[in-house]
């Protein structure tokens, strides 16, 4: 069977790899659609991280062979990678995604493949049935959604509160539904027009925060893109005692950050990493909710085989949001 590798720094690749076998309690599933996320994009651009690397983890499929009682053959699921040992001391403390278990579980060969296996570890957890009336290209945000919701869990937001999101690519979009769920004021921050525009279309507004806030600033600064100038702006859009999440994240980020405004401002620095099993179920109910109807974002699609153009294109950010399809 074919399936993409990262075997070299900015390099995507088709291989050739003997189709998977199960065990009791996994699933192979056969790839319809799989999206590329900006963590794809980290591991195949930065020089930092080692390869080569696994890719792929948005992923939508139909069950192709089963040995677990609650799947059938022919079920289109929507399928995540990581699952944490739910006895462990990081689970019981609301820190499932720290869990060593959860970082080092995962699908294999990775989302873009022709056949996918899933562990039995994680086939409970990380497996959702999808509903008949949604369609494959949505289904595909379900792990992506589940990360946005899990940065959400972690901090006060409530409604009335104002929120600016920097950054409206493919994730920060994402955002912008679940906070207008919440009854807050959604500003957006982009250097690109039409992703403005986009988050338009979607409920946001734009402008200085303080003006949408009575003076105050924002209560929630979220960063999608994270450098010196997108935490500046964020240090001077929140509001005193205030919350700014550093979302998009990359290895080697070593900005400088005034402690000394944030002690004095109380302004709290929470990050969130990947979703949870929860966060994942939750997901997939507000994806079958009017309102939720993400595969308006999609911009492109790529057969596996052509794989490679569509990570170049987000690479050069001229595509808001890639899915690689397979018939």
């Amino acid at each position: 069977m074919k399936h993409l590798i990262c075997a070299h720094h900015g390099l995507v690749e088709i291989a050739e790899a003997t189709p998977p076998t199960i065990n009791d309690g996994d699933i192979l599933v056969r790839m319809v659609a799989c999206g590329i996320c900006g963590t794809d994009l980290m591991k195949v651009y930065d020089a930092s991280v080692r390869k080569p690397v696994q890719l792929g983890h948005e992923i939508v499929g139909v069950i192709a062979e089963t040995r677990h009682p609650k799947f059938q053959v022919g079920q289109r699921v929507a399928v995540a990678h990581h699952a944490p040992d739910y006895s462990s001391h990081y689970t019981k403390r609301g820190s499932a995604t720290q869990d060593p278990v959860f970082k080092a579980s995962n699908v294999s060969p990775g989302g873009f493949a022709e056949i996918i296996r899933v562990p039995a570890a994680l086939v409970p957890h990380t497996v959702f049935t999808i509903p008949d009336s949604m369609p494959d290209l949505r289904a595909v945000f379900m792990e992506p959604l589940a990360c946005c919701l899990r940065a959400l869990q972690r901090v006060p937001v409530v409604a009335g509160d104002t929120v600016l999101l920097v950054g409206a690519g493919a994730v920060g979009l994402l955002f912008v539904p679940l906070l207008r769920t919440l009854g807050v004021t959604v500003l957006v921050s982009d250097v690109r027009d039409e992703r403005v525009e986009l988050a338009r279309q979607w409920g946001a507004e734009t402008g200085d925060a303080k003006h949408h806030s009575a003076g105050r600033g924002a209560d929630l600064v979220i960063l999608t893109v994270v450098n010196d100038a997108t935490l500046e702006l964020a240090f001077n859009q929140v509001r005193d005692g205030g919350t700014i999440i550093p979302f998009g994240v990359k290895p080697d980020m070593t900005p400088l950050v005034d402690l000394w405004q944030m002690y004095r401002r109380e302004i709290s620095l929470i990050t969130s990493y990947s979703a949870t099993p929860e966060g994942l179920a939750e997901a997939m109910t507000l994806l079958a909710r009017p309102g939720f109807e993400l595969e308006k974002m999609v911009s492109h699609r790529f057969s596996l085989e052509k794989a490679a153009a569509g990570f170049e294109l987000m690479h050069l950010a001229k595509a808001s949001k890639v899915i690689i399809q397979q018939a």
